[in-house]
Parts: C-alpha cells; structure tokens; sequence
C-alpha cells in the first residue's frame, strides 16, 4: 500500500511540475492579420495583432518591411480588431474597433505613408 502511495504521489509531483513548466499566461505571438504590398512602392506593410500581457491590451501595429528591416509607423493601443483597410494614394486607411467593449464603435484612423 505504501509503495502505491508513493507512485502515485510521484506520479502527481510530475504531472504538476510539467504542468507548471508549460503553462503561458498570455499568447506571445504576433498574427499578422494583412500583408500589403504598397504599389509603386519597394516595401510593403504588415498588419499585425499583439497580444495582451500582463503590461498592456491587445492592440494593432502596423510595420513597414524594407530590405528586411522593419519599422513601426503606428500602435492602435485601444484597438485590437481590423475592420477594413485601403489605400488611397500614399495613405493607409484602416477601418478599427475594441471588441472587448460592446459599444464600441468603427473608427477611421489615416496613416500617411513615406
């Protein structure tokens, strides 16, 4: 009986100590919702997702790509969903919202581009 006991505290102690070691609090991956190759242009510009952690919200970037470096042009700190997007001229239009708020609503936010 004490043996089996044993196993079984083991057993516990590990499936607990693996579970710890595995466990993430937040995502930590960027999504990349778009990806525009900007006409006329030798870069193109990422949409992403950043997830929440224990300092800041969820929120959108958008990044420049050029020659392998990347460059934020914008954080969208109270928004963490893209509605829409376009490209008029040399300007980002982006359509956003906050889902975590039900009344939030579609803002427009212009972003020139270089």
């Amino acid at each position: 009986i004490l043996t089996g006991l044993g196993i079984l505290i083991f057993a516990l102690v590990f499936f607990s100590l693996y579970q710890l070691s595995n466990f993430t609090l937040f995502d930590d991956e960027f999504e990349v919702i778009e990806s525009i190759k900007v006409p006329g242009k030798d870069y193109i510009l990422k949409i992403y997702h950043i997830p929440s952690n224990a300092t800041s919200q969820s929120y959108i970037q958008i990044r420049k790509i050029e020659n392998g470096m990347e460059d934020v042009l914008e954080n969208y700190e109270r928004f963490n969903h893209l509605e829409n997007y376009a490209l008029a001229r040399d300007t980002l239009v982006l359509s956003v919202r906050d889902l975590g708020n039900a009344k939030a609503e579609i803002v427009i936010k212009k972003i020139p581009l270089p």
